[in-house]
């Protein structure tokens, strides 16, 4: 617990590469972002939007190409039909991004009780390596997208 009370730190200590903390009075943002989702979800799911016979993408109806976030949709309601593979396989990067933010989400809403949410931070050195990291992932997903036709 720091001097203050408004957090717990573990991993690398409080000048190593990440730190991970529950502080209080800050924004639930995790719980915010996956309650968004879970409106989303059952949006897409419950509507069907998934199973449209049109794309209102304007990428790909220009250069006939998938956008990089082609399929999204699609795995969302694969999400909610609790289909992680089949949404894996319409898009890697959302599904990867949608079990990140679940699971913030779920720390968050055990956090709330106690007045804390969580954060985490890391080193400006990890911050640049996980920023090209993201980077790589996102075109590395683009590539798949189109070699799997989407």
């Amino acid at each position: 617990m720091s001097a203050d009370g408004a957090g717990v730190t573990e991993g690398a200590g409080e000048g190593g590469a990440v730190r991970v903390s529950a502080v209080a009075g800050a924004p639930p943002l995790g719980a915010i972002f996956g309650g968004i989702g879970v409106v989303v979800a059952a949006g897409v799911g419950l509507l069907g939007l998934d199973r449209l016979a049109l794309t209102f993408c304007v990428f790909k109806g220009l250069t006939g190409l998938p956008c990089p976030t082609c399929g999204s949709t699609r795995a969302v309601a694969r999400l909610f039909g609790l289909d992680p593979g089949g949404a894996l396989a319409m898009n890697p990067f959302t599904t990867v991004v949608a079990v990140v933010i679940a699971a913030w989400a779920v720390v968050d809403l055990l956090l709330i009780p106690r007045g804390k949410a969580l954060r985490v931070g890391v080193s400006p050195r990890l911050g640049r390596v996980l920023r090209i990291a993201a980077f790589a992932l996102f075109f590395a997903n683009w590539i798949y997208l189109m070699l799997a036709g989407r």
